[in-house]
């Protein structure tokens, strides 16, 4: 038999949600995949339970995705906000969640170069 792997390329996927600690998180992590696919963010998380943060970093550098979202078991439960950290540009924000689909809107619409963005 021959080998049928397909090998695709995602040109619209444009940010990866990660998880550091918490057991991974997935749960938290597939509903703010949901939440920004409503709002046409297209957005995947790597499909374990328990990826290790370096696991996840290779994920987007195989997917060429760029921005990623990082949610932590503190962030969730205490202060309700994530990082967003941009692996091109080397930066990152401390984002409120109920702020995150809004920064990430007007980042994207100028490919995260706006430095205000970042500020």
């Amino acid at each position: 038999m021959m080998d049928t792997k397909i090998y695709r390329h995602d040109v619209g996927i444009e940010v990866l949600v990660c998880s550091r600690g918490g057991g991974g998180l997935l749960v938290e992590r597939m509903e703010l995949v949901a939440e920004l696919w409503q709002q046409n963010i297209k957005t995947q998380f790597v499909p374990i339970c328990d990826p290790s943060l370096t696991e996840q970093y290779e994920y987007a550098n195989e997917h060429d995705i760029k921005c990623l979202v990082i949610i932590t078991d503190s962030g969730v439960s205490q202060t309700d906000s994530v990082k967003v950290r941009h692996l091109e540009l080397k930066k990152e924000k401390e984002v409120p969640r109920e702020e995150l689909v809004k920064f990430l809107s007007e980042a994207m619409a100028t490919q995260f170069k706006n430095p205000s963005i970042w500020n």
